[in-house]
């Protein structure tokens, strides 16, 4: 009951921003010359983080990245939590650490937890491959899972280039759905917001809407 007030007055309060504008989305080449920060002697472009921009939601225009992992265990035949899969995410204050990402070899990585303590906590971080998941209605840029890359683009509007560089996918998609979502123990205690990739079958299965219930839309651009 308190956690559903809570979010009521969250989302009574948050400014909307102006709408995600319409833009053209140019499809860069699938390889770490086309992102930012590039050092050709090493084929790696980065390190640096994303952020939303041009949201719907003003509160958290301009915040990074964070990550929330999915965890398994069975007491009956494990000794300690594992691990089974992450995804990017943004948080509800822009205070709390960031994880960065690079293009290596033309996989876009990020610096996330590979494991977990014996109470649970993200440990073993590592540069790990990031993927959009296989379903198309809910993509979310993740690790330890089978995916397609991401893209990267540039935008335009009205013929004029945009600043920055922006992630995507299916050769025309930049915008992405954010759902405020309650802390859970995977998220190391902190409210966040979900970030899904919309496109051509993005809408929901069942009910035919673009958008989930309390979801907005913004753009992901890499910070650099």
């Amino acid at each position: 009951m308190f956690a559903q007030l809570a979010l009521a007055s969250l989302l009574a309060t948050v400014p909307l921003a102006r709408a995600t504008p319409n833009v053209t989305a140019k499809v860069l080449p699938a390889d770490c010359s086309s992102y930012p920060a590039y050092d050709a002697a090493s084929n790696t472009a980065g390190p640096w983080i994303v952020q939303v921009v041009s949201s719907d939601n003003a509160a958290i225009e301009g915040f990074g990245d964070t990550s929330v992992y999915s965890i398994s265990f069975n007491p009956s035949t494990d000794r300690k939590p594992s691990l089974r899969w992450g995804f990017i995410t943004f948080p509800t204050r822009n205070d709390l650490a960031k994880n960065q990402m690079k293009c290596e070899d033309g996989i876009l990585k990020g610096w996330v937890p590979s494991d977990l303590t014996d109470a649970g906590a993200p440990t073993s971080y590592q540069w790990t491959p990031l993927v959009l998941s296989v379903y198309p209605y809910d993509q979310p840029l993740m690790w330890k899972v089978d995916g397609s890359a991401p893209q990267v683009f540039e935008h335009y509007i009205g013929g004029q280039k945009q600043d920055g560089v922006f992630l995507g996918g299916y050769s025309t998609s930049t915008t992405w759905g954010l759902k405020y979502e309650s802390a859970n123990a995977g998220s190391s205690g902190q409210d966040y917001y979900y970030a899904r990739l919309l496109g051509p079958n993005s809408a929901d299965p069942v009910t035919g809407a673009p958008l989930n219930t309390n979801e907005t839309t913004a753009f992901i651009k890499i910070l650099a």
